[in-house]
């Protein structure tokens, strides 16, 4: 895997609203070249764009951090962009989880993670067309997805339609 981005100290504030929820600060360019995913992922995030990062309860913190290092903050950053419906629901947690192997997660940990959001985050993933509420379709207007392909030529911008691993076929 391959992951750049910028600035090269992303910075968040807790969110007002909720103690769970965290707003960015900055705006974030993050380039992904995955082997869950052909080509490059590249997402534009402006501020005031709102994340839980590690979604589910406080009990496992010591053991799965909330937010972690930058790169396992961005690896839960970019699943929620993607349950948004950024891309299907298979590919948003199989990008998760080649993205905690990158952060450095044991496999014991980043499986767990990867089984419980396969299993159980089903209810939390949306299309993009659908109304999740004020927060998060707020969000959806923050999120610029462009997939390039190896050569750096457009596959697909973010133009309301989920992008699927049957895409390319």
């Amino acid at each position: 895997m391959n992951l750049a981005y910028k600035p090269e100290v992303p910075t968040w504030d807790k969110y007002s609203r909720c103690e769970e929820m965290y707003s960015i600060r900055n705006p974030l360019r993050i380039e992904i070249q995955a082997k869950c995913v052909p080509g490059t992922l590249v997402y534009q995030i402006r501020p005031s764009y709102v994340t839980d990062f590690r979604s589910g309860p406080s009990i496992v913190n010591p053991f799965i951090p909330k937010i972690g290092d930058i790169k396992l903050a961005l690896a839960w950053l970019i699943h929620d962009v993607n349950y948004h419906g950024f891309l299907s629901k298979k590919l948003a947690d199989r990008l998760l989880l080649e993205m905690l192997e990158h952060a450095g997660m044991g496999a014991v940990k980043r499986n767990a993670v990867y089984y419980a959001v396969k299993f159980f985050a089903g209810s939390h993933y949306n299309t993009l067309e659908e109304d999740q509420g004020d927060i998060y379709n707020r969000n959806k207007t923050l999120v610029r997805l462009q997939w390039l392909d190896q050569n750096g030529m457009t596959l697909k911008r973010w133009g309301g339609r989920t992008i699927t691993e049957n895409a390319f076929r």
